[in-house]
């Protein structure tokens, strides 16, 4: 959710920036999730960023 919200925002030719915080957004307000570590939410991003070819069209901070 947190990659396509950002694919939505990104200007047309401009790269998609999905961030951890994004994730642990989407987490806390669509799941209802009190408390998401950080690294969890990074690992989640990291996974689904390469299932979805995401380097052709986005940039995250995942992998710092």
């Amino acid at each position: 959710m947190a990659i396509a919200e950002a694919r939505r925002r990104a200007a047309r030719g401009e790269p998609a920036i999905v961030t951890v915080e994004d994730v642990t957004t989407v987490a806390c307000r669509h799941y209802g999730h009190v408390v998401v570590e950080r690294e969890e939410a990074a690992a989640a991003l990291r996974q689904r960023y390469e299932a979805a070819n995401c380097r052709v069209d986005c940039m995250t901070d995942a992998f710092n």
